[in-house]
């Protein structure tokens, strides 16, 4: 096999760390701003339910807050020196929430659901390159790929890579079974949902809560009031106009930081007059997007040119291609014919209000170089069914968060991914995505990446618009949260002090 890299777990004093306060102990109610679409981690591509999720299922390697990968229901794992063989062994004794062990085959299995064209799992593409999966004993699996993939690890830290045993395939969508530190207790949707305390989790004394209840409260001065009233102990995500005066109040704390994660302007590039790239260049020149950091975000983000976070070391800073210029964005219509202006639809998603004002404040810019725009609003599943999935949408505002690889996030733009909402269709650009998601060496996947988002740019693809700040805000006693690269609400070491 050749030379071996070896990862070994390194134990974690929970007791230690966290001396004086209880396990088990305590309730904590979450406001979140929307519902999950579902508890089934394979059939779903919303941040909102793998936020949830990730609390009763488990990945083989879990992601710190730093963004380091670390074991998760893997103890250990081996990397073959040709990068085309992964052998994972699992931890001993953990337990599925039926009771029973966790064995090899139960792993291998959840692969191939999410490999399985019926499953129709979104992101089925991530884990094409598993070109066969062995289980030689109950706690070894070995995953022999097809290729190398730089992006194979981190892909398996990600929500919709969970463990999904198979007793829990058949309901998987309402009644999950998986081996993560809490059980689904009460789902009622659009209202709540409770998870209760898995008592044999693998983790010595985690969880630390009894029992976790995540609302609905798509309002946002609605969570301010069920903040500051005590209603709630966290809120998931506060309002950008609301951070300061969460800091002010001192019965409350706020958790900040840069988001991996980006907002933009989805333009499908097959629906005219979109169709035309002097337009979508247009209507890159015609958004103010300071306007928009300020004036819908308070501030709370910065602006970018391409669909990379600027906390990624990959990110190329390309916003000075397109600068605020309503000038040039109406010779470049009067070019492609529009001397009289066009019409245009923004798709917007329900409850998601922030991408709501930023669909608004791009129309008003818009309609000041001839673009007249209609905004429809449409409830989240609507919207994925309709723009994500279905790709029937002229524009739409939405974001993309938590990967932590340069190819999950750019590989979306290839001719054939699922993904590619945008309908983007570039043969050069299929080409250099496929040799950046094969190159080990990291100086040439800097420049394969770079060159990437210049074609986006110069494609004018989409209108990136900014990388945002995450505020989570919850009342002072609250401790051990953590704001991760990815979308995940990780509950384990949670703990509120009475």
């Amino acid at each position: 096999m050749g030379r071996l890299v070896r990862v070994l777990i390194v134990s974690l004093a929970v007791a230690l760390l966290l001396s004086g306060v209880g396990w088990g102990k305590g309730r904590l109610v979450v406001g979140v701003p929307a519902d999950v679409d579902g508890l089934d981690p394979h059939r779903t591509v919303a941040a909102a339910t793998f936020q949830v999720v990730c609390n009763i299922y488990d990945t083989l390697v879990e992601v710190t807050p730093d963004g380091r990968l670390v074991p998760g229901l893997a103890a250990s794992w081996e990397i073959s020196s040709d990068g085309l063989q992964y052998t994972f062994t699992l931890r001993p004794g953990i337990k599925v929430h039926t009771g029973r062990d966790l064995q090899a085959a139960d792993v291998a299995g959840s692969f191939q659901r999410i490999l399985n064209p019926d499953t129709n799992h979104p992101r089925a593409a991530d884990y094409r390159v598993i070109d066969s999966i062995a289980t030689p004993d109950v706690e070894t699996v070995i995953f022999h790929l097809k290729e190398k993939t730089p992006a194979f690890l981190s892909n398996l830290a990600m929500g919709w890579a969970a463990v999904v045993p198979p007793e829990a395939v058949a309901q998987a969508k309402f009644r999950p079974i998986g081996t993560g530190p809490f059980t689904l207790a009460d789902w009622v949707p659009d209202s709540h949902l409770v998870l209760r305390r898995f008592p044999d989790y693998f983790r010595p004394g985690e969880p630390l809560l009894d029992e976790v209840v995540f609302r609905v409260i798509p309002e946002p001065a609605v969570g301010i009031i069920n903040l500051k009233t005590g209603a709630v102990d966290v809120l998931s995500w506060l309002a950008p106009q609301d951070v300061a005066g969460v800091k002010a109040d001192p019965r409350l704390k706020v958790v900040e930081s840069p988001m991996n994660g980006i907002y933009l302007l989805a333009l499908n590039n097959a629906r005219p007059p979109l169709d035309d790239r002097r337009v979508r260049q247009a209507i890159n020149l015609a958004i103010d997007k300071g306007a928009i950091v300020d004036g819908v975000h308070w501030g709370q983000g910065q602006v970018i040119g391409s669909h990379m976070p600027p906390v990624s070391p990959f990110y190329a800073d390309l916003t000075a291609m397109y600068p605020y210029d309503p000038d040039k964005a109406r010779r470049l219509l009067a070019e492609a014919g529009y001397e009289q202006g066009l019409e245009l639809t923004i798709t917007l998603p329900q409850p998601y209000d922030f991408h709501i004002r930023n669909g608004e404040i791009i129309a008003q810019q818009l309609e000041r170089v001839g673009i007249r725009v209609r905004l429809e609003v449409m409830e989240w599943g609507n919207w994925l069914d309709r723009v994500y999935f279905g790709r029937d949408y002229q524009a739409a505002t939405i974001g993309h968060t938590g990967r932590l690889d340069p190819d999950p996030f750019l590989n979306r733009y290839a001719s054939d991914s699922r993904e590619n909402y945008m309908n983007y269709q570039n043969p050069e650009y299929d080409e250099l995505v496929k040799l950046g998601a094969s190159t080990l060496d990291m100086d040439e996947r800097l420049r394969i990446y770079r060159r990437l988002q210049e074609m986006l740019a110069e494609d004018a693809v989409a209108v990136y618009l900014m990388s945002p700040h995450l505020a989570v805000g919850m009342q002072a006693n609250v401790s051990g949260w953590q704001i991760y690269p990815i979308d995940i609400l990780n509950l384990r070491r949670v703990c509120k002090e009475e």
